[in-house]
């Protein structure tokens, strides 16, 4: 039986969020719910533009079997490019939903997943890609029996590196246009397609004392130390001293396994904000796990408004003191 999620569930660029692609030993890839980032120096005016089908790849599946998932790369650039396919290991990065994506590194070993294309492409191996042209893959994934049961995580990339239009005669010096554009996997090993999902909360606060014209902005870090990926399922609920109600939904962020994540919250703005308010946090690690929660207060008072008045009656104070210093005689 092979436990894979429907069209293997993709998901829009916001859920790990927008990429940000830093060039040296690795690449440091911001994660909510997206996997694509690109890079580009365009040469001699030429336009290059590459885009890729599913972001996202999330898939649980039992050692032994084996899925495939078609991928979808289109040239919106204004000539041919060639494309070499690769894909590297990455593991999480910090509590923002980054990630490191791991150059160079074998993509398969024993005790982790084979990839290969059941199509025609080749890893390490430029195929060209035509103006316009939308080209399908078909990726293969394969794990082999009695594979541990854990996450792994990789990065799909395409990566073009090409020599511009031929320079006129006496030119002396040439420039490249490379880009890459990549899309990551999430994929969970699992005999029953039930893995143990382990979590705790590391923080709940807010601010103690909140200005009644601001917004309170709440910070919540999750952590993961199982060995599969979640999402939380839950939301913050708000009450206040005159009966004010409010909640903020927790967005579907994934929480990497062995990694802790602050979530990106709206924020919360009461419709009379005065005295003392309760916020409670409550989430599950899926629609049918155990519940987690944690409870915090905090005060709404205008003391900027209070502030102003003490400083405006202190200068006025002083400025008549000033007037009748200077009409003595």
């Amino acid at each position: 039986m092979n436990f894979q999620l429907p069209n293997s569930q993709t998901k829009s660029p916001q859920g790990f969020g927008h990429w940000s692609l830093v060039i040296g030993h690795f690449l440091i890839i911001e994660i909510w719910l997206g996997g694509v980032f690109a890079f580009a120096n365009v040469a001699q005016a030429q336009t290059l533009s590459l885009s890729l089908w599913p972001p996202l790849l999330e898939v649980m599946m039992q050692p032994g079997k084996t899925i495939t998932q078609v991928y979808k790369l289109t040239n919106s650039s204004d000539h041919e490019l060639q494309i070499t396919p690769q894909i590297f290991p990455f593991e999480p990065l910090g509590e923002t939903g980054e990630i490191k994506i791991n150059f160079p590194s074998p993509p398969a070993t024993l005790t982790a997943p084979l990839f290969s294309f059941a199509s025609r492409e080749k890893f390490g191996q430029a195929f060209p890609l035509a103006v316009g042209e939308t080209r399908e893959m078909v990726l293969k994934i394969s794990l082999p029996p009695n594979n541990p049961e854990k996450d792994y995580y990789y990065t799909l990339l395409f990566s073009t590196g090409e020599e511009p239009l031929s320079p006129l005669k006496g030119e002396e010096g040439k420039s490249t246009a490379v880009a890459q554009i990549g899309t990551n996997i999430l994929l969970t090993a699992s005999q029953l397609g039930k893995p143990p999902l382990l979590g705790r909360i590391v923080l709940f606060s807010a601010p103690f004392i909140v200005d009644s014209f601001s917004a309170t902005n709440f910070m919540v870090i999750l952590e993961n130390w199982g060995k599969a990926f979640w999402k939380p399922f839950g939301k913050i609920e708000i009450t206040g001293p005159f009966n004010q109600k409010g909640e903020i939904a927790l967005r579907e962020q994934n929480i990497l396994a062995n990694s802790s994540r602050r979530l990106i919250l709206d924020s919360y703005r009461p419709t009379w904000p005065i005295g003392p308010f309760k916020a409670d946090l409550a989430f599950s690690l899926n629609e049918d796990g155990p519940e987690f929660s944690s409870p915090i207060t905090f005060w709404y008072l205008p003391y900027k408004l209070v502030g102003g008045i003490f400083l405006f009656i202190i200068l006025v104070l002083l400025g008549r003191r000033l007037k009748r210093r200077l009409n003595r005689p």
